[in-house]
């Protein structure tokens, strides 16, 4: 199997992976829906399994530059300017993830009236802790984007080189 067709197995693979926890996470959401609790445990599980298995078939066929999350392709040299640009994009990245899950709490806690979207920390009031919640999912979103981007770029640069050898 020569490396087109690799890449084009491994991109089918993570494609029906994806099929599967969309389908997980609506079973899921349609429990939590009629009954407001979660305890499908098979869909729990597969949520979970499919996330490992994502992560190994990465590893094994998805050896491609890592992108933004606005669609943007990030270099994978290691010159200053590469990193440079990298090291940007994962900020960026990491507020709007941050922005986009503050907005889903703030519609959780206004609209549907879950007093715990916020996260109710120790009895804070509610700006107080959406705002401790936001910097704490902004470091762990930021740590998170900045080591699976530098592990994502230097396995790509370790492909080419195979390739190149």
């Amino acid at each position: 199997m020569d490396e087109r067709q690799q890449l084009t197995a491994g991109k089918a693979a993570l494609g029906a992976l994806f099929c599967v926890m969309i389908g997980a996470i609506a079973v899921l959401g349609w429990e939590y829906v009629t009954t407001k609790e979660v305890t499908n445990t098979a869909a729990i599980i597969t949520v979970l399994g499919a996330g490992g298995l994502f992560w190994v078939f990465q590893s094994m066929f998805g050896a491609e530059a890592p992108r933004s999350m606005f669609g943007k392709e990030l270099p994978t040299g290691r010159t200053p300017a590469e990193r440079r640009t990298r090291t940007v994009a994962y900020p960026v990245d990491s507020l709007a993830f941050t922005v986009a899950m503050t907005v889903l709490a703030l519609g959780g806690y206004f609209l549907v009236g879950d007093k715990t979207a916020a996260g109710d920390i120790a009895g804070m009031p509610f700006p107080a802790a959406l705002a401790l919640g936001a910097i704490a999912l902004f470091a762990i979103s930021f740590a998170l984007t900045w080591a699976l981007g530098e592990a994502e770029s230097r396995a790509v640069e370790r492909r080419i080189a195979r390739l190149e050898a």
